[in-house]
Protein backbone atom coordinates (compact mmCIF):
# COMPACT_ATOMS: atom_id res chain seq x y z
CA UNK A 1 0.00 0.00 0.00
CA UNK A 2 3.48 2.02 0.56
CA UNK A 3 3.60 2.04 -3.42
CA UNK A 4 0.31 4.06 -3.30
CA UNK A 5 0.91 7.00 -1.09
CA UNK A 6 2.19 10.33 -2.76
CA UNK A 7 4.99 11.92 -1.51
CA UNK A 8 5.02 15.41 -0.09
CA UNK A 9 6.50 16.86 -3.86
CA UNK A 10 3.84 14.99 -5.38
CA UNK A 11 0.75 16.19 -3.55
CA UNK A 12 2.40 19.69 -4.13
CA UNK A 13 2.37 19.08 -7.65
CA UNK A 14 -1.00 17.24 -8.35
CA UNK A 15 -2.92 20.03 -6.11
CA UNK A 16 -1.13 22.93 -7.94
CA UNK A 17 -2.17 21.57 -11.14
CA UNK A 18 -5.46 20.43 -10.29
CA UNK A 19 -6.14 24.14 -8.93
CA UNK A 20 -5.20 25.38 -12.27
CA UNK A 21 -7.84 23.50 -13.91
CA UNK A 22 -10.28 23.81 -11.62
CA UNK A 23 -9.94 27.74 -11.34
CA UNK A 24 -10.11 27.82 -15.26
CA UNK A 25 -13.28 25.44 -15.25
CA UNK A 26 -14.95 27.49 -12.08
CA UNK A 27 -14.20 30.85 -14.09
CA UNK A 28 -15.51 29.46 -17.24
CA UNK A 29 -18.44 27.76 -15.54
CA UNK A 30 -20.16 30.98 -12.87
CA UNK A 31 -20.60 33.30 -15.68
CA UNK A 32 -22.33 30.95 -18.11
CA UNK A 33 -26.18 31.30 -16.27
CA UNK A 34 -25.23 35.74 -16.59
CA UNK A 35 -24.04 35.57 -20.57
CA UNK A 36 -27.71 36.25 -22.28
CA UNK A 37 -28.28 38.95 -19.52
CA UNK A 38 -24.65 40.41 -20.05
CA UNK A 39 -24.72 40.41 -23.56
CA UNK A 40 -27.96 42.73 -23.77
CA UNK A 41 -25.50 45.90 -21.51
CA UNK A 42 -23.39 45.29 -24.77
CA UNK A 43 -22.57 47.31 -28.40
CA UNK A 44 -24.25 45.50 -31.16
CA UNK A 45 -25.98 42.58 -29.25
CA UNK A 46 -28.84 40.55 -30.40
CA UNK A 47 -30.17 36.80 -29.08
CA UNK A 48 -28.42 35.20 -31.53
CA UNK A 49 -25.15 36.91 -31.13
CA UNK A 50 -25.86 36.27 -27.28
CA UNK A 51 -25.87 32.26 -28.22
CA UNK A 52 -22.89 32.43 -30.11
CA UNK A 53 -21.24 34.09 -27.15
CA UNK A 54 -22.33 31.45 -25.07
CA UNK A 55 -21.36 28.59 -26.70
CA UNK A 56 -18.29 29.85 -28.42
CA UNK A 57 -16.25 28.93 -25.28
CA UNK A 58 -17.53 25.33 -25.82
CA UNK A 59 -16.44 25.45 -29.66
CA UNK A 60 -12.75 26.38 -29.68
CA UNK A 61 -12.17 24.32 -26.69
CA UNK A 62 -13.36 21.17 -28.88
CA UNK A 63 -11.52 21.92 -31.75
CA UNK A 64 -8.37 23.34 -30.10
CA UNK A 65 -7.76 19.65 -26.82
CA UNK A 66 -6.41 17.42 -30.08
CA UNK A 67 -3.66 19.88 -31.45
CA UNK A 68 -3.01 21.26 -27.73
CA UNK A 69 -2.56 17.84 -26.78
CA UNK A 70 0.10 16.61 -29.96
CA UNK A 71 2.01 19.86 -29.16
CA UNK A 72 2.43 19.03 -25.64
CA UNK A 73 3.53 15.65 -26.87
CA UNK A 74 6.45 17.71 -29.09
CA UNK A 75 7.52 19.84 -26.58
CA UNK A 76 6.79 19.11 -23.25
CA UNK A 77 3.56 20.06 -20.54
CA UNK A 78 4.51 22.77 -18.62
CA UNK A 79 5.04 24.98 -21.96
CA UNK A 80 2.14 23.87 -23.18
CA UNK A 81 -0.12 24.46 -19.74
CA UNK A 82 1.47 28.13 -19.43
CA UNK A 83 0.56 28.90 -22.78
CA UNK A 84 -3.05 27.69 -22.41
CA UNK A 85 -3.86 29.72 -19.18
CA UNK A 86 -1.93 32.73 -20.87
CA UNK A 87 -4.48 32.64 -23.22
CA UNK A 88 -7.27 32.01 -20.84
CA UNK A 89 -6.54 35.09 -18.85
CA UNK A 90 -6.33 37.48 -21.85
CA UNK A 91 -9.60 36.22 -23.14
CA UNK A 92 -10.73 37.13 -19.46
CA UNK A 93 -9.14 40.40 -19.05
CA UNK A 94 -10.47 41.18 -22.81
CA UNK A 95 -14.00 40.17 -21.61
CA UNK A 96 -13.43 42.51 -18.42
CA UNK A 97 -12.69 45.29 -21.14
CA UNK A 98 -15.54 44.45 -23.96
CA UNK A 99 -17.85 47.13 -24.94
CA UNK A 100 -19.41 45.47 -27.63
CA UNK A 101 -20.58 41.76 -28.16
CA UNK A 102 -17.73 40.94 -30.92
CA UNK A 103 -15.07 42.01 -28.41
CA UNK A 104 -17.19 39.14 -25.92
CA UNK A 105 -17.02 36.52 -28.80
CA UNK A 106 -14.08 36.83 -29.62
CA UNK A 107 -12.79 37.15 -25.54
CA UNK A 108 -14.71 33.71 -25.07
CA UNK A 109 -13.15 32.33 -28.25
CA UNK A 110 -10.02 33.22 -26.74
CA UNK A 111 -10.69 31.65 -23.35
CA UNK A 112 -11.90 28.75 -25.10
CA UNK A 113 -8.80 28.20 -27.09
CA UNK A 114 -6.51 27.66 -24.17
CA UNK A 115 -7.48 23.89 -24.47
CA UNK A 116 -5.31 22.66 -21.95
CA UNK A 117 -7.24 20.22 -19.92
CA UNK A 118 -5.90 17.51 -21.41
CA UNK A 119 -2.28 18.20 -21.11
CA UNK A 120 -3.32 18.76 -17.68
CA UNK A 121 -4.16 14.77 -17.40
CA UNK A 122 -1.36 14.16 -19.68
CA UNK A 123 1.07 16.02 -17.53
CA UNK A 124 -0.32 13.87 -14.27
CA UNK A 125 -0.38 10.80 -15.80
CA UNK A 126 2.86 10.74 -16.79
CA UNK A 127 4.40 12.21 -13.18
CA UNK A 128 3.34 9.31 -11.10
CA UNK A 129 3.86 6.07 -10.95
CA UNK A 130 1.20 3.56 -13.02
CA UNK A 131 -0.04 2.11 -9.71
CA UNK A 132 -0.97 5.89 -7.93
CA UNK A 133 -2.18 6.93 -11.29
CA UNK A 134 -5.88 6.33 -10.91
CA UNK A 135 -5.84 8.02 -7.49
CA UNK A 136 -3.50 11.42 -9.15
CA UNK A 137 -6.82 11.59 -11.93
CA UNK A 138 -9.05 11.39 -9.08
CA UNK A 139 -7.99 14.35 -7.40
CA UNK A 140 -7.68 16.02 -10.71
CA UNK A 141 -11.42 14.98 -11.44
CA UNK A 142 -12.57 16.09 -7.49
CA UNK A 143 -11.40 19.66 -7.81
CA UNK A 144 -12.87 19.91 -11.59
CA UNK A 145 -16.14 18.68 -10.67
CA UNK A 146 -16.05 20.32 -7.70
CA UNK A 147 -15.36 23.62 -9.41
CA UNK A 148 -17.70 23.01 -12.40
CA UNK A 149 -20.47 22.20 -9.95
CA UNK A 150 -20.08 24.45 -7.45
CA UNK A 151 -20.00 27.41 -9.82
CA UNK A 152 -23.39 27.18 -10.49
CA UNK A 153 -24.45 27.71 -6.55
CA UNK A 154 -21.55 30.51 -5.55
CA UNK A 155 -22.05 32.30 -8.93
CA UNK A 156 -25.21 33.83 -8.34
CA UNK A 157 -24.06 34.41 -4.46
CA UNK A 158 -20.89 36.18 -6.10
CA UNK A 159 -22.69 38.27 -8.63
CA UNK A 160 -24.52 39.93 -5.42
CA UNK A 161 -21.74 41.72 -4.82
CA UNK A 162 -19.58 41.87 -7.69
CA UNK A 163 -20.44 42.29 -12.12
CA UNK A 164 -19.96 40.36 -14.45
CA UNK A 165 -17.33 42.41 -15.84
CA UNK A 166 -15.69 42.33 -12.38
CA UNK A 167 -16.14 38.65 -12.28
CA UNK A 168 -14.02 38.18 -15.49
CA UNK A 169 -11.84 40.24 -14.44
CA UNK A 170 -11.29 38.79 -10.34
CA UNK A 171 -10.96 35.04 -12.58
CA UNK A 172 -8.15 36.20 -14.38
CA UNK A 173 -5.97 37.76 -11.61
CA UNK A 174 -6.89 34.77 -9.52
CA UNK A 175 -5.59 32.27 -12.74
CA UNK A 176 -2.66 34.37 -12.85
CA UNK A 177 -1.64 33.55 -9.59
CA UNK A 178 -1.24 29.81 -10.28
CA UNK A 179 0.50 30.40 -13.88
CA UNK A 180 3.30 32.01 -11.77
CA UNK A 181 3.15 29.35 -8.72
CA UNK A 182 3.75 26.52 -12.27
CA UNK A 183 6.35 28.87 -13.85
CA UNK A 184 8.51 29.02 -11.01
CA UNK A 185 8.00 25.85 -8.85
CA UNK A 186 6.85 23.19 -11.20
CA UNK A 187 9.38 21.14 -13.25
CA UNK A 188 8.38 18.86 -15.80
CA UNK A 189 10.56 15.22 -15.51
CA UNK A 190 11.74 15.15 -19.25
CA UNK A 191 13.47 11.62 -18.45
CA UNK A 192 10.15 10.06 -19.27
CA UNK A 193 9.83 11.51 -22.54
CA UNK A 194 13.40 10.82 -23.83
CA UNK A 195 12.67 10.63 -27.56
CA UNK A 196 14.17 12.81 -30.07
CA UNK A 197 11.71 14.98 -31.98
CA UNK A 198 11.69 12.93 -35.37
CA UNK A 199 11.04 10.07 -32.85
CA UNK A 200 8.35 11.97 -31.51
CA UNK A 201 6.25 12.74 -34.44
CA UNK A 202 6.48 9.08 -35.90
CA UNK A 203 4.95 7.90 -32.21
CA UNK A 204 2.78 10.69 -32.34
CA UNK A 205 1.13 9.58 -35.81
CA UNK A 206 1.61 6.08 -35.00
CA UNK A 207 0.01 6.15 -31.63
CA UNK A 208 -3.15 8.17 -32.94
CA UNK A 209 -3.38 4.98 -35.81
CA UNK A 210 -3.49 2.36 -32.74
CA UNK A 211 -5.59 4.67 -30.58
CA UNK A 212 -8.24 5.15 -33.12
CA UNK A 213 -8.35 1.16 -33.96
CA UNK A 214 -8.63 0.17 -30.14
CA UNK A 215 -12.27 -0.29 -29.75
CA UNK A 216 -11.94 0.10 -26.07
CA UNK A 217 -10.49 3.78 -26.56
CA UNK A 218 -13.04 4.99 -28.91
CA UNK A 219 -15.79 3.27 -26.59
CA UNK A 220 -14.17 5.89 -23.57
CA UNK A 221 -14.86 8.38 -26.35
CA UNK A 222 -18.57 7.47 -26.63
CA UNK A 223 -18.91 7.75 -23.36
CA UNK A 224 -17.28 10.72 -22.37
CA UNK A 225 -19.33 12.64 -25.61
CA UNK A 226 -22.48 10.79 -23.89
CA UNK A 227 -21.44 12.39 -19.99
CA UNK A 228 -20.56 15.52 -21.32
CA UNK A 229 -24.18 15.94 -22.80
CA UNK A 230 -26.06 14.67 -19.78
CA UNK A 231 -23.91 16.95 -18.03
CA UNK A 232 -24.52 20.35 -20.11
CA UNK A 233 -28.48 19.69 -20.09
CA UNK A 234 -28.71 18.85 -16.27
CA UNK A 235 -26.86 22.29 -15.67
CA UNK A 236 -29.39 23.45 -18.24
CA UNK A 237 -32.51 21.75 -16.40
CA UNK A 238 -32.03 22.06 -12.85
CA UNK A 239 -31.78 25.69 -12.07
CA UNK A 240 -34.81 26.07 -14.43
CA UNK A 241 -36.74 24.20 -11.85
CA UNK A 242 -34.60 25.38 -8.69
CA UNK A 243 -35.66 29.40 -9.43
CA UNK A 244 -38.60 29.52 -8.34
CA UNK A 245 -38.17 27.17 -5.70
CA UNK A 246 -34.61 28.47 -4.09
CA UNK A 247 -34.16 31.28 -5.96
CA UNK A 248 -30.88 32.37 -7.79
CA UNK A 249 -28.91 32.41 -4.33
CA UNK A 250 -30.14 29.30 -3.01
CA UNK A 251 -29.08 26.91 -5.49
CA UNK A 252 -26.23 25.92 -3.48
CA UNK A 253 -28.65 23.72 -1.06
CA UNK A 254 -28.86 21.63 -4.17
CA UNK A 255 -25.34 21.76 -5.82
CA UNK A 256 -23.26 21.35 -2.74
CA UNK A 257 -24.17 18.47 -0.55
CA UNK A 258 -24.55 16.42 -4.69
CA UNK A 259 -21.35 17.15 -5.21
CA UNK A 260 -19.68 16.34 -1.19
CA UNK A 261 -21.58 12.47 -1.35
CA UNK A 262 -20.69 12.10 -5.18
CA UNK A 263 -16.90 13.15 -4.38
CA UNK A 264 -16.95 10.60 -0.99
CA UNK A 265 -18.50 7.96 -3.08
CA UNK A 266 -16.12 8.43 -5.89
CA UNK A 267 -13.00 8.38 -3.78
CA UNK A 268 -14.54 5.01 -2.76
CA UNK A 269 -15.00 3.42 -6.36
CA UNK A 270 -10.80 4.73 -6.81
CA UNK A 271 -10.31 1.13 -4.73
CA UNK A 272 -12.25 -0.81 -7.43
CA UNK A 273 -10.70 1.13 -10.29
CA UNK A 274 -6.96 -0.03 -8.89
CA UNK A 275 -8.78 -3.66 -8.93
CA UNK A 276 -9.71 -3.70 -13.15
CA UNK A 277 -13.46 -2.76 -12.70
CA UNK A 278 -13.71 0.11 -15.10
CA UNK A 279 -15.78 -1.32 -17.12
CA UNK A 280 -18.24 -1.97 -14.30
CA UNK A 281 -17.83 1.29 -12.95
CA UNK A 282 -18.67 3.23 -16.43
CA UNK A 283 -22.06 0.61 -16.27
CA UNK A 284 -22.80 1.70 -12.71
CA UNK A 285 -22.64 5.13 -13.26
CA UNK A 286 -24.40 5.79 -16.41
CA UNK A 287 -27.43 3.55 -14.66
CA UNK A 288 -26.85 6.56 -11.53
CA UNK A 289 -27.65 8.95 -13.66
CA UNK A 290 -30.85 7.64 -15.78
CA UNK A 291 -31.90 7.02 -12.18
CA UNK A 292 -31.10 10.33 -10.90
CA UNK A 293 -32.55 12.13 -14.12
CA UNK A 294 -36.12 10.68 -13.62
CA UNK A 295 -36.69 12.04 -10.15
CA UNK A 296 -36.76 15.36 -12.15
CA UNK A 297 -39.73 14.49 -13.93
CA UNK A 298 -41.31 15.84 -10.54
CA UNK A 299 -40.03 19.49 -10.75
CA UNK A 300 -41.61 20.86 -8.10
CA UNK A 301 -40.36 18.89 -5.46
CA UNK A 302 -37.22 20.01 -4.00
CA UNK A 303 -36.49 16.78 -2.06
CA UNK A 304 -36.91 15.04 -5.65
CA UNK A 305 -34.64 17.56 -7.47
CA UNK A 306 -31.87 17.18 -4.44
CA UNK A 307 -32.21 12.80 -4.55
CA UNK A 308 -32.03 13.36 -8.45
CA UNK A 309 -28.90 15.90 -8.47
CA UNK A 310 -27.01 13.67 -5.90
CA UNK A 311 -27.65 10.29 -8.34
CA UNK A 312 -26.39 12.35 -11.02
CA UNK A 313 -23.57 14.06 -9.80
CA UNK A 314 -21.77 10.41 -8.29
CA UNK A 315 -22.54 9.29 -11.96
CA UNK A 316 -21.04 12.65 -13.40
CA UNK A 317 -18.14 12.93 -11.21
CA UNK A 318 -17.46 9.14 -11.52
CA UNK A 319 -17.64 8.91 -14.75
CA UNK A 320 -15.28 11.58 -15.40
CA UNK A 321 -12.83 10.28 -13.38
CA UNK A 322 -12.60 6.40 -14.53
CA UNK A 323 -12.44 7.31 -18.41
CA UNK A 324 -9.47 9.54 -18.22
CA UNK A 325 -8.08 7.23 -15.93
CA UNK A 326 -8.60 4.19 -18.49
CA UNK A 327 -7.80 6.01 -21.31
CA UNK A 328 -4.01 6.70 -20.08
CA UNK A 329 -4.01 3.22 -19.11
CA UNK A 330 -3.93 2.55 -22.76
CA UNK A 331 -1.92 5.54 -24.05
CA UNK A 332 2.20 5.18 -23.95
CA UNK A 333 4.04 8.15 -22.51
CA UNK A 334 4.60 9.83 -26.26
CA UNK A 335 1.49 9.91 -27.30
CA UNK A 336 -0.43 10.70 -24.08
CA UNK A 337 -1.23 14.12 -24.60
CA UNK A 338 -2.66 12.86 -28.27
CA UNK A 339 -5.21 10.58 -26.58
CA UNK A 340 -6.10 12.86 -23.81
CA UNK A 341 -6.75 15.10 -26.60
CA UNK A 342 -9.06 13.13 -28.03
CA UNK A 343 -11.10 12.27 -25.51
CA UNK A 344 -11.61 15.90 -24.20
CA UNK A 345 -12.19 16.88 -27.61
CA UNK A 346 -15.13 13.65 -27.50
CA UNK A 347 -16.09 15.46 -24.26
CA UNK A 348 -16.53 19.11 -25.51
CA UNK A 349 -18.41 18.39 -28.62
CA UNK A 350 -20.44 16.43 -26.37
CA UNK A 351 -21.13 19.71 -24.48
CA UNK A 352 -22.08 21.83 -27.21
CA UNK A 353 -24.37 19.39 -28.72
CA UNK A 354 -26.05 18.57 -25.44
CA UNK A 355 -26.63 22.44 -24.61
CA UNK A 356 -28.09 23.07 -28.67
CA UNK A 357 -30.42 19.92 -28.21
CA UNK A 358 -31.30 20.74 -25.17
CA UNK A 359 -32.03 24.45 -25.63
CA UNK A 360 -34.32 23.80 -28.61
CA UNK A 361 -36.21 20.91 -27.08
CA UNK A 362 -36.80 22.27 -23.30
CA UNK A 363 -39.65 24.93 -24.60
CA UNK A 364 -41.84 23.31 -26.06
CA UNK A 365 -41.18 19.60 -25.19
CA UNK A 366 -39.62 19.02 -21.39
CA UNK A 367 -40.88 15.61 -21.28
CA UNK A 368 -39.22 14.78 -24.19
CA UNK A 369 -35.99 15.93 -23.45
CA UNK A 370 -35.74 13.92 -20.26
CA UNK A 371 -36.42 10.68 -22.05
CA UNK A 372 -33.88 11.73 -24.42
CA UNK A 373 -31.54 11.89 -21.76
CA UNK A 374 -32.72 8.87 -19.97
CA UNK A 375 -32.51 7.11 -23.31
CA UNK A 376 -28.81 8.86 -23.84
CA UNK A 377 -27.99 7.32 -20.17
CA UNK A 378 -28.78 4.01 -21.72
CA UNK A 379 -26.49 4.23 -24.36
CA UNK A 380 -23.86 4.58 -22.44
CA UNK A 381 -24.40 1.66 -20.90
CA UNK A 382 -23.03 -0.08 -24.50
CA UNK A 383 -20.03 1.90 -24.59
CA UNK A 384 -17.77 -0.92 -22.68
CA UNK A 385 -17.84 -4.33 -23.28
CA UNK A 386 -19.60 -6.73 -20.79
CA UNK A 387 -16.97 -6.45 -18.07
CA UNK A 388 -14.76 -9.53 -17.15
CA UNK A 389 -12.86 -9.59 -14.35
CA UNK A 390 -9.37 -8.51 -16.11
CA UNK A 391 -6.99 -6.27 -14.58
CA UNK A 392 -6.39 -2.58 -15.76
CA UNK A 393 -3.13 -3.46 -16.92
CA UNK A 394 -4.39 -5.78 -19.95
CA UNK A 395 -5.89 -3.13 -21.32
CA UNK A 396 -2.43 -1.63 -22.01
CA UNK A 397 -1.37 -1.38 -25.98
CA UNK A 398 1.37 -3.26 -26.72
Amino acid sequence: MKNKVFSRKEILFLITISLALGIRQMAMTMVMPFISTYSKTLLYSNATLAGVALGMFGLTQAVFQIPFGIWSDKIGNKPVILIGLLQVIVGLFIAFLSKSIYMLIFARALQGSGAVLATGYSWISSSVDNKKRPRALSILGIIIGFAAASAFAIGPLINNYLSVRQMFLVCAILILLVWFIILFFLKEDHTKKCHKPTENKVKIKDGVKILLKNKKFLGLNIAGFLNNYIMVAVFYIVPIYLKPITGSSGMWKIFMPAVIIAIIFMRKSIVLVEKGYSSSLIIVAFVLAAVGISFYFNENSFYFILIGSILFMTGYILLATVIPSVANDIAENSYRGTANGIINSFQYVGSFVGSVITGALWTNHKSMELFLIILICALGIFTVKRPKNILSRELKVK
